[in-house]
């Protein structure tokens, strides 16, 4: 039987647990073995109670360092080898939108060392950060450690970005592991689109490999009605409103019992 560990990830500047984040954490109890909120925001008594009845263990630390120091500072108090696939993922995303155990399933039997949902190109090649998934060889490996040894508790996100997110996948790569996406990088020509961009203070279009970009965002209508399981949050509640195609659309698609209606109203 396979087991799995899963770390979830959250900042909240309200001091709770948004809706959904308890949405997520409820998708994942089914299908992992242990599962663990880092917050890296204060827990109100109401949000904590709700997490400790969802999960096997909360952990509330400072806001630093994003959420590679948060799953850091968890990974260097766990257990893992008890394991046969660590999860981390985060409070970025909604969903699942779709049962995750097939998609798991899946994913563990392609010959996978470590697997996400989304293989990018956007500031070089990475499995996106928000759901990654390693096995219990990659775990117990000299580069697994020396990566989360070396994670410090940086300020900029765009920092972050560079030399862990994309630097975990780079990491495990040369260290002769095998990333396997749900979705892929799109070969010539389909991954050529025309695209809306700023640039030099105003709005361009032309056409490019949409690898580049943030396809999660961009294309997560086209996603989900492929099997893609998570809706990125800030597509509802962040800075990328503008590009979302309406939680009608998303409700049609994904054809799932995932309870929209329990979302918080975006924050004005």
């Amino acid at each position: 039987m396979t087991r799995r560990l899963a770390i979830l990830a959250q900042f909240d500047p309200e001091g709770g647990l948004p809706a959904h984040v308890r949405l997520h954490l409820e998708g994942l109890r089914p299908v992992v073995d242990r599962l663990i909120l880092v917050s890296n925001s204060p827990l109100d008594p109401v949000s904590l109670a709700t997490a400790e009845t969802i999960c096997d263990r909360v952990l509330v630390r400072t806001n630093t360092g994003w959420d590679f120091a948060g799953w850091r500072d968890v990974l260097a108090t766990e257990g893992t080898a008890d394991f046969d696939w660590v999860i981390l993922t985060n409070s970025s995303v909604i969903g699942p939108l779709y049962p995750l155990e097939p998609i798991f399933e899946n994913m563990e039997g392609r010959d996978a060392d470590f697997w996400g949902m989304v293989l990018s190109r956007q500031k070089g090649l990475h499995l996106q950060s928000y759901f990654l998934s390693a096995s219990a060889r990659v775990v117990a490996s000299k580069a697994w450690r020396e990566f989360w040894a070396s994670v410090e508790n940086l300020e900029e996100k765009e920092d972050v970005i560079t030399r862990y997110e994309v630097g975990f996948t780079a990491t495990l790569m040369r260290a002769g592991y095998k990333p396997v996406p749900l979705f892929g990088l799109l070969p010539f020509p389909a991954n050529i689109r025309l695209v809306r961009l700023e640039r030099f203070g105003g709005w361009i279009t032309i056409p490019i490999s949409i690898n580049l970009l943030g396809r999660s965002v961009r294309y997560h209508q086209e996603l989900i009605a492929q099997g893609m399981p998570y809706l990125k949050a800030s597509l509802i509640y962040g800075k990328d409103t503008d590009k979302f195609v309406g939680l009608d659309r998303i409700r049609a698609i994904a054809e799932s019992n995932f309870p929209f209606n329990e979302l918080d109203p975006p924050r004005s």
